[in-house]
């Protein structure tokens, strides 16, 4: 496709060669979007689409020209888009179909750190595509996981025409605003907030769906939902925009692995513009220069000494470290409240995968967790240390096939493509038919010549008593503070000292990320199922399983922790 010279002119265009020269500091994947965007350039003709120049700019102008900023010392100024946000907003409105004049884009995924402009961009989008598409009808969603939270940009959208400070081309333009939509009567048009909870879920027709802090959001339905509800209209846009969040394993993490696979062109997917303004692997988080590479708006209406007051905040107070990192610097973290850092528990010596050989000529022992009837239940091998003191370990689940989709909703974790990678074993009924687990039990216990099963009191009489009459080493574990301290502190020296070899299991990954551990005065200390925001119970198992390989072979009804003063370390 030759470019006009307008195009190559324009403020889209330039940011876009900015990255690509090197001249503006970004991420990796803003880098991909680029040259992809340069690439979607080369191969227009033969892919059959073009840049309608006049349709990006109209959305460029239409802030400009109708919207005024009603916060800070910009209220009352009109609403000028920076080079980022108008290279994304031109791609999504100038890419047009040759055939049927169409949007090539139907989806967009914006990642970027908090006060980087997202509500207000969202807000005016909205507007627009409320008036200026002439799409009859048309109706705008904010969908999230609160109505509190989609009530934010939509109040924005208000005050855009309400407000005292607000341009009053929107009011001349006809929008009205009552009290839970915006109209704008010569289209038949309205925006609403949505949330999961809505009573406005049924008998809607999006036009524009926009998933508000998509990090928040513990599974898909008020997306799919929006999405389902605009397969009438011509050209739709479903637009996700997010910070990073603390739910590795989340919807909104996992579709952005998806993203960063369509970005790499391991996956294809034309129809999907991609931002994501990241720091990269590897990069410090501390040094303030990466610190642009997550905040786009910095030093055009952002200031770095806000970011560098929250950074000296985190700092101060290392609990807040997770959130800074979250919320100002859009990195993945496991958890608010993490006992141990995601990073280091995928150190590359720890996620390299089990050998069940090495398991096997190490020497180990079983350990079992019986569900309640909220908890997974989870079986563990714990191998003794090699001879390189690493201990490799191999965990599975169980979980009731009748409860794996309420349960992936409930902890926002794709829990039936855990039963699909044969993580977890999803056993028939409500509950989790403990003959199965024993009959797994019994085969790691012969495949891997353990010298021992551990097993948690509770609600093990049967299980246990059937294994005893089998021929098995059963030891009891009993799960309390005093014989908890050993073996958890142990397991947290292997772990940070990469020597605790899991294969970078994802189901223990997701557990990490909401571990949290207890300790009292004397400095004991255990995992705490009830503190932690997951559920934790392959952890636990691992916990009793280093604890069975510290205690000697001749104790054969119970754990040494039963009895500290017999710890063998």
């Amino acid at each position: 496709m030759k470019l006009i010279s307008k195009i190559k002119k324009s403020i889209p265009y330039q940011y876009a060669v900015s990255i690509h020269s090197g001249k503006l500091s970004t991420g990796d994947m803003m880098k991909l979007t680029a040259a992809r965007f340069f690439d979607w350039i080369k191969n227009a003709d033969k892919d059959g689409y073009h840049l309608d120049h006049t349709a990006g700019m109209t959305i460029i102008n239409f802030f400009e020209t109708c919207i005024n900023h009603t916060q800070g010392k910009l209220a009352g100024q009109p609403f000028v888009l920076a080079p980022f946000q108008q290279f994304c907003l031109y791609n999504l409105f100038a890419w047009k179909n040759n055939a049927t004049g169409l949007r090539r884009i139907s989806t967009v995924y914006d990642k970027r750190a908090k006060k980087n402009g997202k509500t207000a961009e969202m807000a005016g989008l909205a507007l627009f595509m409320m008036s200026f598409e002439n799409e009859s009808s048309s109706e705008v969603y904010v969908g999230a996981t609160r109505q509190e939270q989609a009530k934010i940009c939509w109040d924005q959208a208000r005050d855009f025409i309400d407000h005292n400070r607000a341009n009053p081309v929107l009011r001349a333009l006809g929008f009205q605003c009552l009290q839970t939509k915006i109209e704008f009567p010569k289209l038949g048009s309205k925006m609403m907030a949505l949330s999961k909870d809505s009573k406005t879920q049924d008998g809607i027709s999006a036009h524009l769906s926009v998933i508000d802090e998509y990090h928040a959001h513990k599974d898909d339905s008020v997306k799919e939902n929006l999405e389902s509800s605009s397969v009438m209209r011509a050209q739709p846009i479903t637009y996700h925009i997010t910070t990073a969040g603390a739910a590795i394993g989340s919807v909104c993490f996992e579709y952005e692995q998806v993203c960063k696979d369509i970005l790499r062109g391991i996956k294809n997917d034309d129809h999907t513009f991609i931002m994501i303004h990241d720091l990269d692997e590897g990069d410090d988080w501390e040094s303030e220069a990466n610190w642009y590479k997550a905040n786009p708006l910095l030093g055009q209406g952002l200031s770095i000494k806000n970011i560098r007051s929250e950074y000296v905040k985190a700092k101060n107070q290392p609990s807040k470290v997770p959130n800074f990192k979250t919320k100002h610097l859009n990195m993945w973290v496991n958890s608010l409240e993490t006992y141990i850092d995601d990073h280091i528990w995928m150190h590359e010596s720890n996620a390299t995968a089990v050998n069940d050989q090495d398991i096997i000529d190490a020497g180990c022992v079983l350990a079992l967790d019986l569900s309640a009837v909220k908890d997974l239940t989870a079986l563990s091998v714990v191998s003794h240390p090699d001879a390189n003191g690493i201990v490799h370990t191999r965990s599975i689940h169980f979980c009731p096939q009748d409860t794996v989709l309420a349960r992936s909703k409930e902890d926002a974790v794709p829990y039936q493509s855990f039963v699909e990678q044969g993580l977890m074993i999803a056993t028939p009924g409500a509950s989790v038919d403990y003959n199965i687990v024993e009959k797994y039990a019994r085969e790691w216990y012969a495949y891997y010549g353990a010298e021992a099963i551990e097993i948690d009191k509770w609600n093990a009489n049967n299980i246990e008593h059937n294994m005893i009459n089998a021929g098995l080493n059963v030891r009891k574990f009993t799960q309390n503070m005093t014989n908890y301290t050993a073996p958890t502190k142990q397991f947290e020296t292997l772990v940070v000292n990469g020597k605790l070899r899991h294969g970078g299991n994802p189901l223990l990954r997701w557990q990490v990320g909401g571990l949290v551990a207890i300790s009292d005065p004397n400095e004991n200390l255990r995992l705490d199922k009830s503190r932690s925001v997951r559920r934790i119970d392959g952890l636990i198992t691992i916990v009793m399983g280093i604890g069975g390989t510290m205690t000697p072979l001749e104790n054969s009804k119970e754990s040494s922790y039963n009895d500290p003063e017999n710890i063998v370390f």
